[in-house]
């Protein structure tokens, strides 16, 4: 053989045994994707059956099974009930003393209630046992969103400090039904 056909040789051969590593490479690579390929899609699960979840048939360590039924946690839906009364509250009033006519007070139906509740209220004085001697102003049905800013009670009061209650009674609108009351209990400031 001539010089030149072995150095064609051995150029051949070495452009042969370099593309053999990297078609050796790729094929490695190839085979290690597709390992991850099997493994992420439960491919491990074939291999170690013990793993398996919801099949229901595949025993656990000690013959145990995993339920068929069993599964993640849906939040059940909260039971549609019937909306409650929206009722005011008041912590203290203070009116002047001896005066019937009273045009600083604001006894209102919230516009939550709106198409579904009148109030009425009653404000009384309490005894010392917390139970009503005397109803000073009472109201009629009162719509939802309205206010009533001006009574006149049944006398004027000294000056002092009164425990006293509006007593609350909501009216279903749909058949004019009365509904639980409220006693909002509230200190009376005469001054």
């Amino acid at each position: 053989m001539a010089y030149d056909e072995l150095q064609f040789e051995s150029t051949y051969e070495k452009k042969k045994s370099g593309k053999k590593k990297w078609i050796v490479l790729f094929l490695l690579l190839l085979l290690i994707a597709a390992a991850g390929v099997f493994v992420i899609s439960g491919g491990l699960t074939l291999i170690f059956p013990g793993l398996a979840h919801g099949s229901g048939s595949s025993p656990l360590g000690g013959g145990l099974v995993i339920d068929p039924n069993a599964g993640d946690y849906v939040a059940p839906e909260a039971p549609k009930q019937e909306q409650g009364v929206a009722i005011p509250g008041w912590g203290s009033m203070t009116i002047p003393a001896n005066t019937q006519v009273l045009d600083m007070v604001d006894f209102h139906n919230p516009i939550a209630n709106d198409g579904l509740y009148y109030l009425t209220f009653k404000f009384c004085l309490l005894n010392a046992n917390g139970e009503i001697s005397e109803v000073l102003w009472e109201s009629q049905a009162v719509p939802p969103g309205k206010h009533i800013q001006k009574i006149t009670m049944s006398r004027g009061l000294p000056a002092g400090t009164y425990d006293a209650v509006v007593h609350v009674q909501p009216y279903r609108m749909s058949d004019q039904s009365p509904t639980n009351s409220a006693n909002m209990r509230t200190t009376l400031i005469v001054k």
